[in-house]
C-alpha cells in the first residue's frame, strides 16, 4: 500500500503535465486550409486560376504593301492562367489579412503580382476576399516597338469555398510605351488540394509533350 500510494502520488504531476499540453493553445495553429480564428491563426492561400477577359483595350496594327492595306487589333488583357501562393493572418473571428505572390502565362508572355488580401468569413469555410497590388504584364507590343513589359495596378474580388474552390473577378491598369492598357477578367480556379493535383497533372502534361517531341524529332 505504501508502494501504491508513492505511485499514485508521482503519476499526478505527470497527469497534469499531460492534460495542459494536450490542451489546444488557440491562435498558434497554422492551417493549409483556411479556417477563422480560434480554430486557425494562420493559414495559406494556394490557388491555380484560369480567367477570361470579359472587357479589354485594344491595340490596332495597320500595314500598308501599297496595293492593298491590312488592319488587325489584338486585346491589350488576354486570357491568363496563374499560381497565387501566399500567408494569411485571422485578425479577428471573422477577418483575416496577408500578402499573396502570383505568377502566370498571358497570351503575350508572364505575369507577375504582388498584393495585399483582406478576408471576410461568411461561415466555417467560405469567404469573400478583396485584393489589391502591383503588377508586371506582358501585353502586345505597339506597331514598330519592341515586346516590353507593363506595370501598372492589379484588383480583385473572390468568393471562396472552402479553400478549395472559388470564383473571381479582376481589373488590371497597366502603362507601356507611355500608353495606357486596361482590362477586366472574371475566372475560376482550385485550392489546396485542387491547385496541388492540377499543377502536378499539368507539368506530368508538358513532360509527355516534351519526351514526345524529343523522341519524334530523334532523327531530325
Amino acid at each position: 500500500m505504501r508502494w501504491l500510494l508513492i505511485l499514485v502520488m508521482c503519476a499526478m504531476p505527470s497527469a497534469s503535465r499531460a492534460q495542459i499540453d494536450s490542451t489546444p493553445h488557440h491562435g498558434e495553429r497554422l492551417c493549409w486550409r483556411g479556417r477563422p480564428a480560434p480554430a486557425c491563426d494562420r493559414f495559406w492561400i494556394t490557388e491555380l486560376s484560369v480567367q477570361y477577359p470579359y472587357a479589354t483595350t485594344r491595340t490596332r496594327y495597320r500595314y500598308d504593301y501599297g496595293t492593298s492595306v491590312n488592319t488587325y487589333t489584338r486585346e491589350d488583357v488576354s486570357t491568363q492562367v496563374t499560381w497565387t501562393v501566399g500567408p494569411m493572418f485571422n485578425t479577428s473571428s471573422n477577418r483575416a489579412l496577408g500578402v499573396t505572390v502570383s505568377a502566370g502565362f498571358v497570351n503575350d508572355g508572364s505575369r507577375l503580382a504582388l498584393e495585399a488580401r483582406r478576408r471576410y468569413w461568411t461561415a466555417e469555410r467560405s469567404a469573400f476576399d478583396l485584393t489589391f497590388g502591383g503588377v508586371r504584364m506582358n501585353v502586345p507590343p505597339l506597331q514598330d516597338h519592341y515586346q516590353q513589359p507593363s506595370y501598372g495596378l492589379t484588383g480583385g474580388a473572390y468568393i471562396v469555398g472552402g479553400d478549395l474552390i472559388h470564383i473571381n473577378g479582376r481589373a488590371d491598369l497597366l502603362v507601356s510605351n507611355g500608353r495606357t492598357r486596361a482590362g477586366g477578367t472574371v475566372g475560376a480556379g482550385l485550392g489546396t488540394y485542387g491547385a496541388v493535383g492540377a499543377t502536378v497533372l499539368l507539368g506530368a502534361l508538358i513532360g509527355a509533350i516534351v519526351i514526345a517531341l524529343a523522341h519524334g524529332c530523334g532523327d531530325c
